[in-house]
């Protein structure tokens, strides 16, 4: 078999993540916020499965979407029922999915939001999250291979022309938005980001962004989520 890290460059970065106890519980809570009591979802994007996992001790039924084959043969050994391909998943068969840090590695994101869109059931629910504000581009960015970091307001109006409907939107991760900005200024041109690094961030940033974001997430975060709906 391959190495992983040759295949996907952000192999490292996603099993670093996955020991973020912090960073994995927030996301989790986002999706069942968000999800209002959906039982089925579909992860696109998923990776090496963290959320899917964890949402998957919580009773939720889950599907996954991964096109790279090494992440995806790991799925599928781990027992989720996964395809590589969105075009294999039917149209109007789910009321909710997610995709979390995914958007900004495609090139035609408007395209990609449509396609999702058409795999929601009416009145089913997409939650996207991505990472914020072009200032915050750095050297992990083209590392890992992103098109693009986005603001609140265009996020928007990208749900919109794809033909959903806005729910609710907001920054996240208001303080990592400095640490970020710290990372801009004083990290390395490699995009090397180490796995004490994540362990410092989810232990002493994570909580205080939890606590902050109520008050500072309209403003500005690391982060942006948007929760659209099939009309």
């Amino acid at each position: 078999m391959s190495d992983p890290s040759v295949i996907y460059t952000g192999f490292n970065v996603l099993q670093a993540l996955d020991e973020a106890t912090n960073y994995n519980t927030l996301l989790v809570d986002l999706i069942l916020r968000s999800a209002r009591g959906r039982r089925r979802m579909l992860d696109f994007g998923a990776g090496i499965g963290t959320f899917s996992k964890l949402l998957r001790k919580k009773g939720i039924d889950m599907v996954c979407v991964e096109p790279d084959i090494y992440l995806s043969c790991a799925l599928a050994r781990d027992g989720f029922p996964t395809v590589t391909d969105l075009n294999q998943v039917p149209d109007g068969s789910f009321e909710f999915i997610f995709a979390l840090n995914v958007l900004e590695h495609i090139q035609d994101d408007r395209a990609i939001l449509c396609r999702l869109g058409a795999k929601l059931k009416r009145e089913g629910r997409l939650l996207v999250y991505v990472p914020a504000f072009e200032c915050l581009w750095t050297s992990l960015d083209e590392k890992l291979k992103h098109c693009r970091r986005y603001r609140r307001g265009g996020l928007e109006g990208l749900t919109q022309s794809a033909g959903l409907s806005v729910r609710k939107s907001s920054y996240v991760d208001s303080v990592g938005f400095f640490a970020a900005l710290a990372f801009k200024i004083l990290g390395n041109k490699r995009g090397h980001l180490s796995a004490r690094a994540i362990s410092v961030y989810d232990r002493y940033v994570v909580p205080s962004s939890k606590a902050l974001d109520p008050l500072l997430g309209r403003l500005f975060g690391k982060n942006v989520y948007i929760v659209a709906s099939k009309d």
